[in-house]
């Protein structure tokens, strides 16, 4: 426990110490679908997190890892709508820090059950609305076109992981029965 307090404690002192990334910026004179498409394809903490959730989705059943994906696009939308109407939301970059610590602790979380399940899909959609918060805010043209192209690469990105997760998963569930009856 006191390794995770220490671990914590370093991290908050480099998030309140460091300059804002602005990792979405770039996009401000021609938002449009294609460029939104491209944003999550185009960092690794955006891909990172993406493909943790799509691993962690195929850990459950295809109903349920719909939902978790699902729950992850519409508060990705949500926040990037409500980044449009905010204009300072370029403010929230603390929020998307914070969301990058909240993601894996969800994750774990989720796999608890009960009132713990609740909790993770909150720190889930916690996570995707700040990204989506600071997103919107700073888009400017499109920026619907931009929000769709966004949600769409990233609903692709959290499927295809998590069937490939699901794939790799199956296979060497059957390669290890295959083991123990010969």
């Amino acid at each position: 426990m006191k390794k995770v307090t220490s671990f914590l404690a370093k991290v908050a002192v480099v998030s309140l110490i460091s300059t804002p990334s602005f990792a979405h910026t770039g996009h401000a004179m021609n938002a449009s679908f294609s460029e939104g498409f491209l944003h999550p394809l185009t960092g690794l903490d955006h891909l990172a997190a993406l493909m943790l959730i799509g691993v962690f989705a195929a850990g459950y059943g295809y109903k349920k890892a719909a939902q978790i994906i699902g729950c992850f696009g519409a508060a990705l939308i949500a926040g990037f709508f409500i980044g449009v109407e905010w204009s300072s939301a370029h403010q929230a970059e603390g929020l998307v820090t914070a969301s990058l610590i909240i993601l894996p602790l969800a994750v774990y979380a989720l796999r608890k059950g009960g009132v713990m399940k609740w909790v993770a899909m909150l720190g889930i959609a916690a996570f995707s609305a700040c990204h989506g918060l600071v997103q919107g805010a700073e888009a400017i043209g499109a920026v619907s076109e931009f929000g769709l192209g966004s949600l769409v690469a990233s609903i692709v990105v959290m499927s295809v992981t998590m069937l490939a997760a699901s794939t790799l998963k199956r296979r060497l569930a059957d390669g290890n029965t295959a083991k123990s009856n010969a």
